[in-house]
């Protein structure tokens, strides 16, 4: 039975039992609230029974939730302990972490740093441009470049950085195809656009004061995960671009790349975090987690 049930699961019952509610759960796991669902979902389902009555005003434990409740609570609080005092015992800890980031210096010196301060860590660093294929490879924290909203995953996801971002086209580019003003006539227009980073699309715009996210896939015949790249066939006129203004700010100062003003916004390049919330109670996970949030953020 262990082997099916997922120890996150539990830890969700635990919260919603101790905080009467879904909600309030989901605030103290800063988790989203249909992650906590799911997990009481999941462990309803292998073991065959309800564990909570729910009603609009209040969520109240069935005689099994309550059984449950009784049987781990003494087991897990133990098992709290001992991580405890392992984390009292940090400084001569051997354990290994694996991580899927961008390679980017921000990333890189904050590891540096890190690995350091624990000099027994065992650090596995591997790089993907897609968040959906870090997953893949079940790590236990994956940064990533997105846009816009996530979908709901199975994961915590914490914004760490943000970079202000543009469609951009060079002189001979807007020459040759005209000048968008809105988003829908940007849609017949060739573009640069990404096969694999924010799931095949960074196209996504957000209207600033409604926040109504739209997105479109655009017209292209150029599809390559790399903003060098993108940058250097922008600037030989061959398409449109979405690119954080920072990173071609000498291409704009230059008049190389040109800003495009749109009725939408494209939504700002989010650098994101992101860890279940089992593995973040594992001592050195959580020590990372916290690291890069405090430094870079």
């Amino acid at each position: 039975m262990l082997d099916r049930i997922d120890n996150g699961w539990l830890y969700t019952f635990m919260c919603v039992y101790e905080h009467q509610s879904f909600a309030k759960a989901s605030e103290h796991l800063d988790t989203p609230s249909s992650n906590v669902s799911r997990h009481i979902q999941q462990l309803e389902c292998e073991l065959g029974s309800k564990l909570f009555y729910r009603t609009t005003r209040r969520v109240t434990p069935t005689p099994i939730g309550e059984l449950l409740f009784s049987e781990i609570k003494e087991p897990l609080f133990n098992l709290n302990q001992s991580i405890q005092n392992i984390t009292a015992a940090s400084s001569s800890l051997k354990a290994t972490v694996r991580i899927s980031a961008p390679d980017i210096p921000e990333i890189g010196n904050v590891l540096a740093d890190f690995l350091t301060e624990y000099t027994n860590i065992h650090l596995s660093c591997e790089h993907s441009t897609s968040i959906e294929s870090a997953i893949k490879g079940s790590p236990d924290i994956i940064i990533s470049f997105e846009r816009g909203v996530l979908d709901d995953r199975d994961w915590i996801s914490k914004p760490i950085y943000q970079w202000e971002s543009t469609v951009l086209a060079s002189p001979k580019c807007i020459k040759r195809y005209g000048l968008p003003r809105t988003v829908s006539e940007l849609e017949t227009l060739p573009c640069i656009s990404s096969y694999k980073a924010f799931n095949g699309n960074p196209w996504i715009f957000t209207e600033p004061t409604t926040n109504t996210i739209l997105r479109f896939a655009p017209k292209t015949k150029i599809d390559v995960d790399g903003g060098f790249i993108a940058r250097a066939i922008a600037i030989r006129g061959l398409g449109f671009v979405a690119l954080p203004k920072t990173f071609c700010s000498q291409e704009i100062s230059s008049d190389h790349l040109r800003e495009i003003k749109l009725d939408y916004p494209l939504s700002p390049l989010t650098l994101f975090i992101h860890y279940r919330a089992i593995s973040y109670h594992s001592f050195i996970t959580k020590k990372l987690v916290e690291f890069i949030l405090n430094r870079i953020s």
